[in-house]
């Protein structure tokens, strides 16, 4: 049985969703006391925006039902919002039952995307092995786009990230751009996005492709070689 004091938010553009002139809305007014109030959303808001939104309305059940599959996983399995709200993630058609009190029962959430692997030192090579199953992940096939992938240390943690086609497309078109100048990029001592020339002010810092320092020295060119 419903009951209480209700808020209900419209969304400020009468032209989109319901109104409290709704012939739902207007049955639900019949049963219950309801205040209503108005909220403006940006056509695009990033993670950040939409999780700060759903701590100052801090509802007792947050359905997700519009977006990008993977965002939406994304947000889903956040633990900030796993331990403070009722997720639900539905599948079209599927009905959702919202209980309210005050027993906190956290539906289950989708795969957290965790997955356990090995790692094998050989004399040439590193190779992480994971199961097969990670490819049905949503997140592989923007993981994979071109098979080439980045490593870096966060700390102890060794993270990968994939590279996508557009910034092999981007760092090409860098390439040829400063291919003919003195800079970092055409340097020898350039590896890494670091400055590797113990003679420099730069040396051990992370630099710009366009940098450059009075030690510079070109890389070598072919007929030099």
């Amino acid at each position: 049985m419903l009951s209480g004091l209700w808020v209900i938010l419209f969304p400020a553009s009468p032209n989109e969703g319901q109104t409290l002139e709704s012939p739902e809305i207007m049955s639900l007014m019949e049963r219950v006391s309801i205040h209503s109030e108005s909220y403006v959303l940006a056509e695009h808001s990033d993670g950040r925006n939409t999780t700060q939104l759903i701590h100052n309305l801090r509802p007792q059940h947050i359905i997700f039902v519009h977006g990008s599959t993977i965002n939406l996983r994304d947000l889903t399995n956040l633990e900030e919002l796993q331990n403070r709200y009722q997720l639900h993630l539905p599948s079209p058609g599927t009905l959702v039952e919202l209980p309210i009190g005050d027993k906190f029962i956290q539906p289950e959430a989708p795969s957290s995307g965790v997955y356990e692997g090995e790692l094998n030192d050989l004399e040439t090579n590193i190779t992480l092995t994971f199961p097969h199953t990670i490819v049905n992940d949503p997140h592989w096939r923007y993981f994979a786009d071109t098979g080439l992938l980045e490593a870096r240390w966060q700390g102890d943690e060794l993270v990968l990230r994939g590279i996508s086609q557009r910034e092999l497309l981007n760092q090409s078109k860098t390439d040829q751009i400063f291919n003919d100048l003195d800079c970092c990029l055409t340097c020898c001592h350039y590896r890494g996005q670091r400055c590797w020339n113990s003679q420099s002010p730069l040396y051990g810092f992370k630099v710009t492709q366009e940098g450059y320092c009075p030690v510079f020295k070109p890389l070598p060119k072919p007929e030099d070689e």
